[in-house]
């Protein structure tokens, strides 16, 4: 299988993320909207899960889950590639001695089977070079019956077309404004619904719930005019994120599953945590 990109480059560019990110979920914009709904949603799923389930975070950045996980009373693990996400994560919650946090590639899990009740990959699957053994790898760390919930970037909605659109227009200029200026930049994967379906299938997973969010219209530049506002829209439209027409204007669909009952997984068993 071709390298999609260099792992370092994604480690790097998200180290260099680590302080501003929690700046992010605070933006009245619509890339703030985005990150606040993702989350409540990945959320609204975990809570299924009863008192003192154990969640893993497979790439979880500077651990935003951890305060309403632990509300709950979930055992939090937070697992990622990026060193200086996982130094801010202790930072902040490494005295709670129900949380734990691993510098860990997703391929690589240093976790025992069928170990945990819940997981979610959040701003995860768009950077990984194979998508297909991070799936198997989580469902190997899952005990029977657990649930993972995975966000993914909608190719079709009406906001990617258009960036995608005005993109290949500007890239031209930006090509001749930027050379030498800047390296290459980090890639990320949009996805259509029904082959991300299949793709969980085939990893063994069972689907269980799919829900698409920040329902955007007011396209760019107007976004950028009018933040407030297109938050404001944003939100009001959230509602609509399960209906068959109007949920494909969500820029991002959420897809939870669940392990088999009995789980069937023959990963090799991984015990480095």
């Amino acid at each position: 299988m071709a390298e999609f990109q260099p792992q370092e480059r994604v480690t790097s560019h998200f180290d260099s993320l680590a302080k501003p990110y929690f700046e992010w979920y605070k933006a009245r914009n619509q890339d703030g909207h985005s990150f606040r709904i993702r989350r409540t949603r990945c959320l609204e799923q975990l809570a299924k899960l009863p008192a003192g389930s154990t969640v893993l975070d497979v790439a979880c950045g500077p651990a935003t889950f951890v305060e309403d996980l632990r509300k709950r009373d979930y055992k939090f693990i937070g697992l990622d590639i990026a060193p200086h996400m996982i130094e801010l994560s202790k930072e902040l919650y490494g005295s709670d001695p129900d949380c734990t946090f691993l510098v860990a590639n997703a391929e690589q899990i240093p976790l025992p089977n069928a170990s945990v009740e819940g997981l979610a990959a959040m701003g995860l699957m768009e950077y990984l070079n194979n998508e297909d053994a991070v799936l198997k790898e989580c469902l190997r760390v899952a005990k029977p019956g657990a649930i993972f919930t995975v966000t993914y970037p909608h190719r079709m909605s009406p906001a990617r077309i258009w960036d995608r659109l005005t993109h290949a227009i500007a890239k031209p200029i930006l090509q001749i404004v930027r050379k030498g200026k800047s390296g290459p930049g980090v890639k990320h994967r949009e996805y259509d619904l029904q082959s991300t379906l299949s793709a969980l299938t085939s990893a063994g997973w069972q689907i269980d719930d799919v829900v698409f969010y920040n329902m955007k219209i007011a396209l760019r530049p107007l976004d950028k005019i009018l933040p407030a506002l297109a938050c404001w829209i944003s939100e009001q439209l959230e509602r609509f994120g399960r209906t068959p027409i109007l949920r494909r204007l969500g820029t991002g669909f959420i897809v939870t599953v669940s392990a088999p009952k009995q789980n069937g997984s023959s990963g090799t068993q991984n015990n480095g945590a």
